[in-house]
């Protein structure tokens, strides 16, 4: 059986040899980590068509539009702690794709309040978090709203087949990149038996999202909270819009979520809003209120490794969950695994 590769080189921008000629390669998923690294691919060269299941790119690091407003109803803001990543974070400050946020944040535990906005320097997309996933797919070829259910292998050559069995393009790919949730991708590369191990061993933790909107404000003046005291409740961010209305997300914590997984939506999302109103003391009648459950939204223990590659077979797996759950991680795993790539 082929040994994967385990990539750990943790800084972008080095240099790339080309692709040769003609190499195709797909890239599964088009969340940070794919469209990082279908992004370096496309500079060495390489055909690359990246397929993405929703209907949007930029999964966790996405924004939901609906008719009351836009809510960043997964990651709210990024980080950096690499001299690498801040070198990229530098150039999209300057491209006007990210901004600086400077919202008070805070955490609160019983009746103790701690102001956290100095803690860390925090960005945000500057049209919502699915900036950041605009800006990388440019020039990209980008399949939404497409399903890949499995992978087929016909001599060098990989096809990819949607869920009715079906190829969406015809021709064959000399490599392909799965950048998904391990455990999903453990599923879809179970056609290369040197991945699915490693593949297999994160485990992850579910979160369910809240989105509200309230008409009229609620007079805190904090964009975001970390609760520390309660059963359900895990973070609170709001911000207002322009016509004034306020935009509340809500993150449930991880063991809240996985005791209430299946429970529909609507009921998830009155329990948190009740959650909201009980920690927070105040009473509100919500204009919109929905939920997103986000069954794999933090790994755990990751595997400290920055990319999986089987050079035998040509498939690699790329993730938050390759070196830790933040969007720093995904992009360093994506970028890590464009630029080794052959």
């Amino acid at each position: 059986m082929a040994t994967p590769e385990a990539g750990s080189d943790s800084s972008p921008g080095h240099e790339s040899r080309p692709l040769p000629n003609d190499f195709r390669i797909a890239v599964v998923g088009a969340g940070i980590a794919g469209l990082a690294c279908a992004r370096q691919l496309a500079s060495r060269g390489g055909k690359v068509t990246v397929f993405e299941q929703a209907r949007r790119p930029g999964g966790r690091a996405g924004t939901l539009r609906t008719e009351s407003g836009n809510f960043d109803h997964g990651a709210k803001y990024f980080t950096v702690q690499s001299h690498g990543f801040e070198r990229v974070v530098a150039q999209w400050l300057q491209q006007g794709t990210v901004k600086r946020w400077d919202g008070r944040v805070i955490s609160i535990d019983g009746g103790k309040t701690e102001d956290k906005t100095a803690s860390a320097t925090r960005y945000v997309g500057t049209d919502g978090m699915i900036s950041i996933a605009r800006h990388l797919a440019e020039g990209l070829d980008l399949r939404l709203d497409t399903r890949i259910g499995s992978l087929v292998q016909t001599g060098s050559r990989w096809s990819l087949l949607d869920e009715t069995e079906r190829t969406p393009t015809p021709g064959g790919f000399d490599a392909v990149v799965v950048a998904m949730p391990s455990i999903q991708a453990a599923q879809l590369a179970g056609v290369t038996p040197a991945l699915v191990p490693s593949l297999r061993m994160v485990e992850w933790r579910p979160c369910w999202s809240a989105m509200l909107t309230l008409q009229v404000a609620s007079g805190f003046d904090f964009a975001g909270a970390f609760v520390e005291d309660h059963a359900s409740l895990a973070w609170a961010a709001r911000e207002i819009d322009a016509a004034g209305a306020e935009h509340w997300v809500l993150h449930a914590t991880a063991g809240w979520s996985g005791s209430h997984l299946n429970m529909p939506s609507d009921d998830v999302a009155a329990l948190l809003a009740q959650a909201l109103a009980e920690r927070f003391n105040f009473g509100f009648r919500p204009a919109f209120v929905a939920a997103h459950r986000w069954l794999y939204a933090t790994p755990v223990r990751p595997l400290m490794e920055r990319y999986m590659w089987d050079a035998a077979s040509r498939v690699g797996a790329v993730g938050d969950w390759c070196q830790g759950p933040r969007l720093e991680g995904a992009y360093l795993s994506g970028d890590g695994l464009g630029a080794a790539l052959l």
